[in-house]
């Protein structure tokens, strides 16, 4: 069953509080180094996406979904990377002969996106961290963008209304269109891009059309309409991408979805959304 955001934050805080409240017995703090799937982390149980990875739960579909697209050797682009959710296990299913590329515009998402690589030196090779904000060409970055889920009760405003997030600055980011960065950085081809920029998917795939047409990577993004009607965008992201010769299935059922903003708000649950695999046809 496909639940809002809200409500996953909400059962999420829920169980922070046990945890912690559990650890607290015993003397343990909230921040822990764990090792889970053969990967080692240094997490904040009370934030959404660490607590996640330290149940075991974070995005078990969409992982499991990657290590059945990605090769050993290719080339894979994890855009908004965050704390390294997934661009860890994406280095573990490129191998030694590929790499992923990682994105991250956030001061302190970037920071422990490294310091989790940095428990993990047997990837360091396999992952290049970036700290840039790929945006169309010409625009410049925001001074902050959402990138924690925190599970405190306390809500002010930095945090979204709805999916709630919480904005942390982009101090030290340098904004970038995603052709201008292979202009500065070719490679021999790119084979998948995860675009997950909580509304900023339009400017990413208009700054990339260049990089689209010359690599035809398959994309696996979100549709949220709560969050990319904010900016009245979701139906221009569906035009971008057919513009661009894509079709888009269902990222866990395989299914083909029509590229029309009724289908898309029909199938998402309401404040969620879905993960959707766009494929160059």
């Amino acid at each position: 069953m496909k639940i809002s955001t809200e409500r996953k934050i909400k059962i999420a805080r829920l169980i922070s509080k046990i945890i912690i409240g559990i650890r607290s017995i015993f003397g343990l703090s909230p921040i822990t180094r764990v090792c889970r799937r053969g990967l080692r982390w240094s997490l904040d149980l009370k934030e959404g996406i660490d607590l996640a990875i330290y149940l075991g739960v974070y995005e078990p579909e969409t992982i499991k979904a990657l290590q059945s697209i990605v090769q050993p050797g290719d080339i894979v682009l994890d855009i908004g990377a965050n704390i390294g959710a997934i661009a860890l296990p994406l280095a573990n299913f490129v191998g030694v002969s590929g790499q992923v590329i990682a994105f991250e515009p956030t001061a302190w998402a970037y920071a422990k996106l490294q310091k989790n690589l940095s428990l993990n030196s047997n990837l360091i090779g396999q992952i290049k961290t970036e700290q840039i904000m790929l945006l169309n060409e010409g625009k410049e970055p925001p001074s902050s963008i959402y990138s924690s889920w925190s599970l405190a009760d306390e809500e002010d405003e930095l945090t979204h209304p709805t999916h709630k997030g919480r904005l942390m600055t982009t101090d030290g980011v340098r904004g970038i269109s995603l052709d201008r960065y292979f202009e500065e950085h070719p490679v021999q081809k790119i084979d998948l891009i995860k675009l997950d920029v909580d509304g900023y998917e339009l400017d990413v795939i208009k700054g990339a059309s260049k990089t689209l047409s010359r690599y035809q990577p398959k994309i696996i993004l979100e549709l949220a309409p709560h969050v990319q009607e904010e900016k009245q965008q979701l139906e221009d992201l569906l035009f971008e991408l057919k513009s661009a010769n894509y079709r888009l299935e269902d990222l866990t059922n395989k299914k083909s979805i029509a590229m029309k903003r009724d289908v898309i708000e029909k199938i998402c649950p309401q404040g969620g959304g879905i993960n959707v695999l766009a494929i160059p046809q």
